[in-house]
């Protein structure tokens, strides 16, 4: 009975262990991914070159996502997940939107000008900004669902439209960088683009 059990244990801990080293080589995979995207502008994705960053085989990462494709799925969807947690903020917690909408653009939002101008030449680089976009928008609905409550079909998607618009990475990076605003200045003044669309008339 003791031997039994004790072949029991021993089976559970390796299967858990190897568990474990399957999904952290999915996630350096992943990450090896997103880095020669996100850091090194390589819009073609080398599988070779995602394998030797993440310190694994070419097979391997086909094991783990069975193409080229399955790939830069899995890394768009698991990027999507990491940017809903940079924003996150209570429904109706404006201040608290705002403040983690900018420093997001502070961080990636040169990046991603960069790459909205790249979206025709580049599968990938399209994906990825079909993707943010579908994203903001969830964003803007999450964010700001105290304003959508009670208004008709058309008026919440107007002032849907109008909060993302107000709200877009082409907005700080016109307030940002082609004007020359400070952070908070720029911050504050898309606070006052939001509450004008907040307000408006539907």
């Amino acid at each position: 009975m003791s031997y039994t059990v004790t072949r029991i244990a021993t089976r559970t801990y390796s299967q858990t262990k190897r568990a474990e080293a399957t999904e952290r080589s999915r996630r350096a995979i992943l990450v090896a991914a997103q880095e020669l995207f996100r850091d090194e502008g390589r819009f073609e994705l080398p599988l070779e070159e995602v394998a030797a960053r993440a310190g694994c085989s070419t097979r391997s990462v086909l094991r783990h996502f069975g193409s080229k494709q399955g790939l830069m799925a899995a890394a768009i969807a698991d990027a999507e997940v990491e940017v809903m947690e940079s924003r996150a903020a209570a429904p109706g917690d404006v201040a608290a939107a705002l403040r983690a909408l900018v420093g997001h653009y502070e961080e990636l939002g040169d990046r991603v000008v960069g790459w909205l101008g790249l979206a025709d030449r580049y599968p990938l680089v399209r994906q990825v900004t079909e993707s943010g976009a579908r994203l903001h928008r969830d964003w803007v609905e999450a964010a700001f669902a105290p304003d959508l409550v009670g208004l008709d079909r058309a008026g919440r998607r107007t002032r849907l439209a109008l909060l993302a618009t107000v709200t877009d990475v082409y907005v700080w990076e016109l307030l940002r960088r082609r004007q020359g605003l400070s952070r908070g200045a720029t911050e504050a003044a898309m606070r006052g683009l939001v509450d004008h669309a907040r307000g408006a008339s539907t």
